[in-house]
């Protein structure tokens, strides 16, 4: 493969799920390997749509649906995927539950369930066990291996960097308060701010919502029991003065409760916001503390997308 040397700092799932709807969207043999596990081998198979984060308000979310047309039939294939996350233990249930529903509801003929992670995630994992179907992410780096371009080389990586991180996985120790809390926090968001970009898995604590944005490497965090959302800006803090001035523009246009924080080596935008008690039901707090919460990060959404447009254009020739 050609050696240009990508170095993907800290592989998130949602790394992983952006690769696969791409080599879902373009890659027929990279389909086939999905095709093969399960025994189709229709050469008429064709994809017809890829969606990351497809989420039943009761039954949670789906990694990614692949809808195909198979000799006048829709076949989804529902994927989990997972480098070292907690596997929750009602989750492959829950797939074959969402599957059933859809089936009944028409949107498709049949289904088929995956978890794609590791060999070693694979076997040490009893939750990943109950998956009917798994791809490993072992295999895929095989077959990317086969191909000599330099978008494969960078996938081949990224897929290789995500094997080494599941060697040594986190052992992170499930609130189940605070991710029942988290759940209905997703509920909340997927029904009332459908367009911001959540990256957290359901199968978290939740502590920090994760969201993205469009600004480069720029995030939000909503620090849900500390009160706080901000856009954070990865080793900003030493640009303070710059950030001031961000600041102050935004107070002059109608943001007069935003400042500017250091936090470790990264510089935020800061809304304070009402605190969330995590260890009680989402559904005691209150309604106006909560809408808060959200009104912030959509509006620090907005601004950080805003900029990011304004870059745009004033890079384009």
């Amino acid at each position: 493969m050609n050696n240009v040397i990508c170095n993907y700092n800290n592989v998130s799932e949602h790394d992983m799920d952006l690769m696969f709807l791409q080599l879902f969207s373009s890659d027929e043999g990279f389909v086939r390997l999905f095709l093969d596990t399960v025994g189709i081998d229709d050469p008429s198979a064709k994809v017809e749509s890829v969606e990351l984060s497809k989420t039943d308000p009761k039954l949670g979310e789906s990694d990614i649906v692949i809808l195909l047309s198979v000799d006048n039939k829709k076949i989804a294939l529902l994927i989990e995927d997972k480098i070292d996350a907690i596997a929750m233990p009602e989750q492959p249930e829950r797939y074959i539950k969402r599957g059933k529903k859809a089936v009944s509801k028409g949107e498709y003929d049949e289904f088929y369930s995956f978890i794609v992670c590791t060999q070693k995630y694979y076997d040490e994992d009893k939750v990943a066990g109950k998956y009917p179907y798994m791809v490993s992410y072992e295999c895929i780096r095989d077959y990317l291996s086969g191909n000599d371009s330099l978008l494969y080389s960078a996938y081949y990586q990224l897929i290789d960097q995500a094997i080494c991180k599941s060697k040594s996985p986190r052992h992170v120790t499930l609130n189940e308060k605070a991710n029942a809390f988290f759940r209905k926090y997703i509920e909340y968001k997927n029904s009332f701010y459908k367009d911001l970009d959540l990256r957290n898995k359901p199968d978290s604590n939740g502590y920090w919502a994760h969201y993205g944005t469009r600004l480069g490497e720029a995030y939000i965090y909503h620090k849900i029991q500390e009160g706080k959302v901000d856009l954070t800006f990865p080793g900003a803090a030493k640009k303070m003065a710059e950030l001031g001035l961000v600041v102050e523009w935004l107070r002059e246009h109608d943001h007069e409760d935003v400042r500017a924080e250091v936090t470790g080596k990264a510089g935020v935008i800061r809304f304070d916001v009402p605190p969330l008690n995590m260890e009680l039901p989402f559904e005691s707090s209150s309604e106006a503390d909560v809408e808060i919460c959200f009104d912030r990060i959509s509006k620090l959404t907005d601004i950080a997308n805003t900029f990011a447009l304004a870059a745009k254009i004033a890079t384009e020739k």
